[in-house]
């Protein structure tokens, strides 16, 4: 008798038991992965965020006689090709942000040190 009563406790334990240690593996997995996936996508994101820098720093060395325009083109086409060749996809926005958000981080950096770059190109005739 109180061998089958222990039994069918055990039993209505293990029912609640299994059922919730499922649910709550299954909850761990999801969050697990959905940490996983915003740890890509923001890696992925960085590694734009570097390329662009670099397109813009780049483009600002060797188009240092160019226009505004011609330097952005210069700058977006790099940044195409070397998100290519790294197997990221980036549309024409995400490469005019990307550029965008380089150049404005470049220009906070540098303060009033680019306000002054920019007063001697003006003086000299040229635009960036």
């Amino acid at each position: 008798m109180w061998g089958e009563l222990i039994l069918e406790v055990s039993r209505a334990a293990l029912a609640v038991i299994i059922p919730v240690g499922v649910a709550a593996g299954l909850e761990w997995l999801r969050r697990k992965m959905g940490v996983e996936k915003l740890r890509r996508i923001q890696e992925e994101l960085q590694t734009k965020k570097d390329m662009a820098l670099i397109a813009v720093k780049y483009v600002e060395q060797a188009w240092k006689g160019a226009s505004g325009p011609e330097k952005y083109n210069a700058a977006a086409a790099w940044l195409a090709a070397q998100a290519a060749r790294a197997g990221i996809t980036l549309s024409d926005d995400e490469i005019k942000g990307l550029i965008e958000w380089a150049l404005r981080n470049i220009k906070d950096e540098l303060g009033n040190q680019w306000a002054d770059l920019l007063e001697g190109r003006k003086e000299a005739g040229s635009t960036c």
